[in-house]
């Protein structure tokens, strides 16, 4: 009895570590990348970033997203945009940059720099939502 009782204690303390442990300390396990998105030589000024002929892009990043790699993705300013994502390494990270429609077609011009957070602030996981 004092054998299951002790193993009940180690596995209980298991699970409060492991529960303190919050959704962005888990996320940061896996290699980030932050990525800024900037006008191209095809922006056109003065237009609205909706007129831009961003429809492939947007199902690019939506894809990235159901797949998992996404970490936050939006609009930054009226011609730029931000995505935090999970790669690999640097130089999967500069060929997901590469291969968004909008940086193939010169709309953004994109670069992914190695991204590893220091502080995670109450309202992290929450700041998506609407």
């Amino acid at each position: 009895m004092h054998r299951l009782t002790r193993r009940a204690g180690i596995a209980a303390i298991a699970l409060a570590m492991t529960a303190g442990t919050s959704a962005a300390q888990q996320q940061t396990a896996r290699p980030m990348f932050a990525t800024v998105y900037r006008a191209g030589p095809a922006w056109k000024p003065g237009v609205p970033m909706k007129d831009q002929g961003l429809r492939d892009h947007f199902f690019y990043v939506k894809a990235l997203h159901e797949r998992g790699d996404i970490v936050y993705a939006g609009p930054m300013g009226p011609d730029g945009g931000l995505i935090l994502i999970h790669a690999a390494d640097q130089a999967a990270a500069d060929a997901i940059a590469a291969a968004d429609p909008a940086v193939k077609a010169g709309i953004f011009v994109g670069e992914a720099r190695d991204f590893t957070p220091r502080f995670t602030g109450a309202g992290a996981a929450t700041a998506a939502s609407p």
